[in-house]
């Protein structure tokens, strides 16, 4: 005898598998957008940028005006072409979210010489980053490893917790 399932279990099982299923809390917001950060920084939507040009040395430049892969109105991603996904600075125009929204629950204020900033929770995926507000929904984004080469002034951050 072969058991055939209920149509009402086979229909909520395509609906979770759509997706239907997953809670839409802020969290969930919230790690889409550090993942769309993450993918933008690394690479994965150079092809939509609107502008790409080489700089003295290993910088590279990435700019999105048109169709920006985050809620922004305007993405410039400059990024060490020799240590990528480690070495880069984002900033973000028009956002539509917070740096504070961006750093996540148990992120830490820091004070910098630009003025105070956040470092999202060790063991978070944005870990080794510093969100500064630059205001009017602007932030500039910038890895532990890119200040370290480009904006030493900025290292204080890293060891404040």
């Amino acid at each position: 005898m072969r058991l055939r399932p209920a149509p009402t279990l086979l229909a909520a099982a395509a609906l979770c598998a759509l997706g239907a299923c997953r809670r839409d809390t802020q969290a969930g917001h919230s790690e889409d957008l550090v993942a769309k950060v993450l993918f933008t920084a690394t690479g994965s939507y150079d092809a939509q940028a609107d502008q790409k040009e080489r700089r003295p040395g290993t910088l590279r430049l990435a700019v999105w005006n048109n169709k920006p892969p985050l809620p922004v109105q305007k993405i410039v991603l400059y990024y060490d072409s020799e240590v990528r996904p480690r070495a880069w600075f984002m900033n973000l125009s028009g956002a539509q979210f917070t740096a504070q929204a961006l750093a996540g629950q148990g992120a830490a204020q820091v004070q910098t010489p630009q003025g105070q900033g956040w470092r999202p929770a060790q063991g978070t995926r944005l870990e080794d980053v510093l969100i500064l507000p630059t205001g009017q929904g602007s932030m500039n984004i910038l890895t532990r490893a890119y200040v370290t080469q480009r904006e030493p002034e900025l290292l204080g951050a890293f060891e404040t917790r």
